[in-house]
């Protein structure tokens, strides 16, 4: 790492920030952060490690998605340049082939490809026109190649190899869209993490669980553990779902909405010898990510001989919605027990009943899935901030903001709230929360913005644009060691 700070703020005009919650999202704000000479910067997290067996990045199944939404143009639009940030910083963890396969099958019912007046065709051609008008304003990110090997329509028995009935489907396409290895990618952040600390550029407290929030004489008051305080200028909350239990500070300016919670569960199935033997294709010519919508199910490849696969009816088990305006919020305590293996939130249904309901699920469309071996279910809570509760049509136009909700007191402190947000928009929301940083350093005139211009521009399009320094700040450069 590099001792070269890119804003160099005198120590006594640097904010003292508490980062709640070390995830994917908070490790990932916090390296930016205590690189760039602007802050001192606290991790705190809750379990005794960061990325923990609990963590929602932990348990992701890795899809970097924007296919998925192609019925909304401006959240296709979106999601597909937080992909590209993505890919551009994080290259060494997507797997080599990139290419994700979409079926989409002959049942009524609304979802983020197949609706009424949006065809297959119409996705691919809209994502086409996205991909062709960013690269003609930034010819340097053209790196999926052409246009027109973006997206293609394929044959239906180039995914199904025979094994099941082509006329379930009424198309099928090909996308290049990454799909992260979550080991390795959490593996790094550790290692990226690691080397901060003994470089002093960021405290973590471990066992550090904030169980309430409050504005004080001395900035933001966190309550560790219901016992002793600390204070810090500026808090980013970016707790996963207990980071919503405590109550957040008041704040104004904008409609209050409340915090979309779902509960859910996928499992890993492992293909058996006898399976490879049948069909070779599953070994040598599998795409990282075979997505079946309408019934929304997806067998995604996850290294090795293992595959991810949820379905559905079993993946989304839950929902629960959590006005802001209640304070503490509280999620069902069942929820929080049964993802750290607790309780068992199913009543009488164990894992092993549930993950062959996934794989019965899938089945009737891809026949071979029934021949898996289950391994282990996973499960997190995805949280969607700042959200109504909303029909399926609805729910796939949200835009994930992550900076929905935010208290800025009179002398500059805030308190900025990220509870969740998908994979993909991980990079692009942590330089989200940079530039908002540092536009109070503009405001008091410690900086300029032509010295943050030099490093991090947000366009009118929604695109960030970040100087090779800042691209650098996760670490492009560590080398990967074993899990």
């Amino acid at each position: 790492m590099s001792d070269k700070k890119l804003f160099n703020i005198p120590p006594e005009a640097q904010q003292e920030i508490a980062i709640i919650g070390a995830g994917a999202m908070g490790v990932s704000i916090a390296s930016i952060l205590s690189q760039l000479g602007m802050a001192k910067v606290t991790l705190l997290e809750a379990e005794s490690t960061p990325l923990n067996h609990y963590s929602a990045s932990f348990n992701n199944t890795g899809i970097l998605h924007h296919f998925v939404y192609g019925g909304h143009f401006s959240t296709l639009e979106l999601l597909f340049k937080q992909t590209l940030l993505f890919k551009k910083v994080m290259p060494d963890y997507v797997f080599e082939d990139e290419y994700v396969n979409y079926l989409v099958p002959n049942i009524k019912g609304n979802t983020a490809i197949d609706r009424e007046g949006i065809t297959l065709k119409d996705v691919s051609k809209n994502l086409m026109k996205i991909y062709n008008n960013h690269i003609n304003n930034y010819p340097s990110d053209q790196i999926f190649g052409s246009v027109q090997e973006l997206v293609q329509e394929i044959d239906i028995e180039e995914i199904l190899w025979g094994t099941g009935d082509k006329n379930f489907f009424n198309g099928a396409v090909k996308v290049k869209q990454p799909v992260l290895n979550i080991d390795k990618y959490c593996n790094h952040l550790i290692q990226l993490l690691n080397q901060l600390r003994k470089e002093e550029k960021i405290n973590l407290k471990t066992n550090h669980k904030v169980t309430n929030v409050e504005l004080s004489n001395q900035g933001f008051e966190l309550k560790i553990n219901h016992e002793k305080s600390l204070y810090f200028n500026t808090v980013i909350n970016t707790g996963y779902a207990e980071g919503l239990e405590f109550p957040i500070p008041s704040f104004s300016g904008e409609k209050e909405a409340g915090n979309i919670v779902k509960l859910k569960a996928y499992g890993i199935y492992k293909i058996p010898e006898t399976l490879k033997t049948k069909i070779p294709q599953l070994i040598e010519g599998f795409s990282s990510t075979l997505l079946i919508r309408g019934q929304y199910a997806g067998i995604i490849k996850t290294g090795g001989d293992n595959l991810a696969i949820f379905y559905g009816l079993e993946y989304n088990q839950a929902e629960f919605y959590v006005p802001l305006t209640q304070t503490p919020i509280n999620l069902p305590k069942n929820w929080i027990s049964w993802i750290k293996g607790e309780t068992d939130y199913f009543g009488n249904r164990n894992e092993a009943s549930i993950l062959q309901a996934i794989q019965q699920g899938v089945s009737q469309w891809i026949p071979w899935v029934a021949e898996l071996e289950p391994i282990e279910l996973k499960k997190n809570l995805q949280v969607y901030p700042g959200q109504e509760p909303a029909n399926e049509l609805e729910t796939a136009k949200r835009d994930h903001n992550p900076i929905r909700y935010q208290y800025q007191h009179q002398t500059g402190e805030q308190y900025i709230h990220i509870p969740g947000a998908k994979l993909t928009s991980v990079i692009y929301h942590s330089f989200l929360i940079i530039d908002k940083l540092l536009q109070t350093y503009i405001n008091k005139q410690i900086l300029t913005e032509q010295e943050v211009n030099k490093h991090l521009i947000i366009d009118n399009n929604r695109t960030i644009i970040i100087s090779p320094e800042l691209e650098f700040l996760l670490g492009k450069k560590l080398s990967q060691s074993s899990p």
